[in-house]
């Protein structure tokens, strides 16, 4: 056998598109691109025949040895996180190599020096890897994005300064007390600090003019955050979970576009005056006050603002272009003003006091719609929208689904704590898979028998006597009554 590992022998059959016992020499020469992910693969002999291979995704195998492999001077791409490397001494003459992924690899302290010589290498990924020094990236000149974030260490990051061409990197969970090394990088777009532990954010200074995004996500001891307002192109950033002082820096960042601010204390609005461009804003889990200032913000596309004992989204009227928003457990009575939000596609209002829906009525790219936790009574105004895979209704007053029968992309629908008796509108929905209806009126069953995709159902707490007509159906035995 050609092939030796059974679990790459049917990935190779399924990509080339011929049956296992076909695969020889020359049909391996056919292979250009071969993605086996989690198959379960431990060896790779045989592959060393695919001479032509330019994509290898081997993700999450229990892979140790890439010798078979060491002869492929076409890949481009070769992805081989999640696995058992010990070293990649194989990949050593790989100069052709454009992107590699070795997040993961974590089981060993790994032996990368075969890096220094992948000249080419434009991206690498090291995210929860040990490995034994950083010091090979010297000679990778053209490397432009890098995910460290290795698990062991402290190693010098200077070493990142004289790679001229490096325009992102990723430092996150390093649990780093100190970034003085990122003094020496000077042409960064993109950097991503989360979850660490420094206190000062003034190693950053000489990226002013070039850092358009910056995730400062969990820092527990970084407090002082205002040089940011010397940082003109910054468009995105996430400081959520961390305690500013003060948010004034906000109001001198005229080209933001994207704010993530969860549990940051970031409660008054105010600081978001002139940010006209922000086209994604996450202020959840703070006490939002003078909300109104968000009415200048008629770009916004998603709006997330869970927990933040909000009474209305009256603020949201001039925002039309919204295609997502989660307002999750305030005190919101009325939805209308989103009426004429024709782009959105995913809503959750759950958590409030909400009875009336008719704004989705026109809302036809609605996908996906979170109602939970409210007291609403009728459904029509969804019967006409059509795209909508997912709703969620949970404890709420429904006892009519009639407006429910024509959605033909229902996938998923949670009823729970409702009072519904009769299940025949849901006979139409063909393609639901999900359906959960705990603790309702429903004694007959049978009009569930016709959904043959159906593969959670929850019918606990009704008053039913038979369900021996759903018996037949493929994932009977997964069904919980």
């Amino acid at each position: 056998m050609l092939i030796k590992d059974e679990m790459l022998r049917g990935a190779i059959a399924r990509a080339l598109r011929i049956t296992e016992d076909k695969i020889t020499k020359e049909e391996m020469k056919k292979l250009i691109r071969l993605s086996a992910r989690s198959c379960g693969i431990v060896s790779l002999e045989g592959l060393e025949y695919a001479e032509n291979l330019t994509y290898l995704d081997l993700c999450a195998n229990a892979i140790e040895d890439l010798t078979p492999i060491k002869g492929l001077r076409e890949i481009e791409y070769l992805n081989v996180s999640k696995n058992m490397l010990r070293d990649i001494q194989a990949l050593r003459d790989f100069r052709q190599l454009v992107r590699l992924d070795l997040s993961r690899n974590n089981l060993y302290t790994m032996d990368i020096s075969a890096l220094a010589g992948m000249h080419n290498l434009e991206e690498l990924n090291l995210e929860r890897c040990k490995v034994d020094n950083l010091m090979y990236l010297e000679n990778v000149k053209k490397l432009k994005r890098l995910h460290v974030g290795i698990e062991n260490g402290p190693f010098p990051l200077s070493i990142l300064g004289m790679l001229d061409n490096l325009v992102e990197v990723h430092m996150n969970k390093m649990w780093l007390y100190d970034i003085a090394d990122l003094t020496y990088l000077k042409k960064i777009e993109v950097l991503d600090l989360s979850t660490n532990l420094f206190r000062d954010l003034s190693p950053l200074q000489y990226m002013k003019q070039t850092l358009r995004s910056l995730n400062l996500t969990n820092n527990m001891y970084l407090h002082d955050l205002s040089m940011l307002k010397e940082f003109p192109n910054l468009e995105i950033l996430e400081i959520s979970y961390d305690s500013v002082d003060d948010f004034s820096f906000l109001k001198e960042l005229k080209n933001l576009k994207e704010l993530r601010a969860t549990e940051s204390n970031l409660c008054d609005m105010r600081y978001l005056h002139g940010l006209t461009k922000l086209e994604k804003l996450d202020v959840s889990s703070n006490r939002l006050i003078h909300t109104e200032e968000l009415a200048q913000m008629k770009k916004l596309r998603y709006f997330k603002a869970c927990g933040c004992f909000l009474d209305n989204i009256d603020f949201l009227k001039d925002a039309k272009q919204l295609e997502e928003i989660n307002v999750y457990n305030n005190r919101i009575k009325s939805i209308d003003v989103l009426k004429g939000c024709e782009h959105m596609t995913t809503m959750d209002v759950g958590a409030n006091n909400i009875k009336d829906i008719s704004s989705l009525a026109d809302m036809k790219n609605l996908e996906c719609v979170g109602l939970s936790h409210n007291v609403i009574t009728d459904l029509t105004p969804l019967k006409d929208l059509t795209n909508l895979a997912s709703i969620d209704l949970y404890n709420n007053v429904i006892t009519d689904l009639t407006p429910l029968e024509k959605l033909v992309n229902l996938s998923s629908l949670r009823l729970d704590h409702n009072g519904v008796m009769d299940l025949t509108p849901l006979e139409h929905c063909e393609y639901l898979s999900s359906l959960t209806l705990k603790a309702n009126y429903v004694s007959d069953v049978t009009p569930l028998s016709k959904l043959k995709h159906l593969y959670e159902l929850r019918l606990d707490d009704n008053p039913i006597e038979d369900i021996s007509m759903l018996e037949d159906m493929e994932y009977y035995d997964k069904f919980s009554y």
